[in-house]
């Protein structure tokens, strides 16, 4: 009986935690219910107040960008406005620059600027003289003039239009396939120079042109060819070695050069009156590509007078061609237009062979003691082969490819002149 008691009174306080714990389950539910309904209600507060937020950010946007498309505009129009202000300023300084720069060039006239008409120079040698123009190019300074005018001496002394002296040189330097040279200036003192046209200056038939000179005169080019500015003779005359100059820049576009003073392709000078019609001034071109070859300058009077000695030797062989055993020897017989035999060995009687000769010459024709027909036949005949000896001699180191270009053609020429001369011996003298 004991023992279901105790039971029964186990079971009642079972029951009563299992009621409590119900009870508490109960509380927390509701409290569970409550907490999330409040969480909800925040959620969706916060919800509302992000969309309010969106909205009002894409309204702030859509300002923003409306304010920028406008702002955008202003400044279309206002670079549109900047834009075409400044191309009505720029138009209107090219004009006037444009009006100024053609009344400068109706303005400038290089023959009237002492630094152009100082540029001109002449040289003066030992031998022959003439004129020329320093240029400044590359650096350097050049002194440039027709190459016959140098050729003959064996020293020079360049003057330019103020006084200026120049006696210092570098190289010469020839242009080849022309009648030109340029020799360079070593003095370090500052001296008006002229500049070179370019290659791509065009000469046309309206290029007003100018040959500075102590009487220079102006016109207009007739066009230039490969080597040549056209030009009307009258501008150009008696000017060699003279600079022909574009007008409106004073920059040289050729060189002046005469025929008339360049050696010609022959043994003997024509006489005065007999060389027909005279070749007409040229205007060389400056303005295109010069090819040059550069000699020393003692080189170039020594390549000169072993040209003319050479030469010299070659006359004294055609003049002993003609010698025979009659009083005079036959010297009075012209060997090329008025060259007699004689005179062509007086102008070389340093010449032991020459002296020789007109010794003899001299002696028969004052009839002092001479030898016999066969003896001066002999005599003769030994002075015509010890002269073709020493010509043979003479000829082996004369080389005309080691001539410089302006040179080489006249010693080509020379060389067959020597040999058509030694196939000439005297004729009379072998019967």
């Amino acid at each position: 009986m004991a023992l279901l008691t105790l039971s029964a009174c186990s079971n009642k306080k079972n029951l009563a935690k299992i009621h409590d714990l119900e009870t508490q389950l109960e509380t927390l539910q509701e409290e569970s219910t409550t907490t999330t309904d409040d969480l909800n209600r925040q959620l969706s507060e916060r919800e509302d107040a992000a969309r309010t937020a969106q909205a009002e950010t894409a309204q702030q946007i859509q300002q923003l960008t409306a304010e920028r498309d406008a702002v955008t505009q202003e400044l279309a129009a206002a670079k549109a406005d900047v834009v075409q202000a400044a191309a009505a300023s720029i138009d209107k300084v090219a004009k006037e620059a444009k009006a100024a720069s053609a009344l400068s060039r109706a303005e400038f006239n290089p023959a009237k600027e002492a630094a152009f008409t100082n540029a001109l120079a002449s040289v003066s040698g030992d031998k022959s003289s003439g004129s020329g123009f320093v240029v400044s190019a590359g650096g350097k300074l050049f002194f440039y003039t027709s190459t016959s005018t140098l050729a003959g001496n064996s020293r020079l002394t360049i003057t330019n239009a103020a006084g200026t002296k120049f006696t210092k040189f570098g190289n010469l330097e020839v242009a080849e396939k022309s009648s030109f040279a340029r020799l360079e200036l070593l003095e370090t003192t500052t001296v008006p120079a002229l500049s070179l046209a370019d290659e791509t200056t065009k000469v046309g038939a309206d290029t007003p042109v100018t040959c500075l000179a102590a009487d220079s005169s102006s016109g207009n080019a007739l066009g230039q060819s490969n080597v040549s500015i056209n030009v009307d003779l009258a501008l150009i005359q008696g000017k060699a070695g003279s600079p022909l100059v574009e007008t409106a820049s004073g920059k040289v576009l050729a060189i002046i050069i005469d025929p008339a003073a360049e050696p010609r392709h022959q043994l003997w000078p024509e006489p005065a009156g007999q060389t027909g019609e005279p070749e007409s001034f040229r205007a060389v071109r400056l303005n295109r590509q010069v090819s040059w070859q550069a000699i020393p300058l003692a080189t170039f009077f020594a390549e000169v007078k072993k040209l003319a000695e050479f030469n010299r030797f070659t006359g004294v062989a055609q003049a002993l061609a003609v010698l025979d055993t009659s009083p005079g020897l036959g010297l009075t017989t012209t060997v090329a237009e008025s060259h007699t035999a004689l005179s062509i060995l007086i102008a070389a009687k340093d010449l032991p062979i020459a002296a020789e000769v007109i010794t003899l010459h001299d002696d028969m024709a004052s009839k002092r003691p001479h030898l016999g027909e066969a003896d001066l036949k002999k005599r003769l005949s030994n002075l015509v082969s010890s002269a073709a000896t020493q010509m043979q001699r003479n000829e082996a180191d004369f080389v005309p490819a080691k001539f410089n270009p302006y040179l080489r053609p006249y010693a080509e020429d020379a060389l067959k002149w020597r040999k058509d001369a030694l196939k000439r011996p005297a004729s009379s003298l072998n019967k």
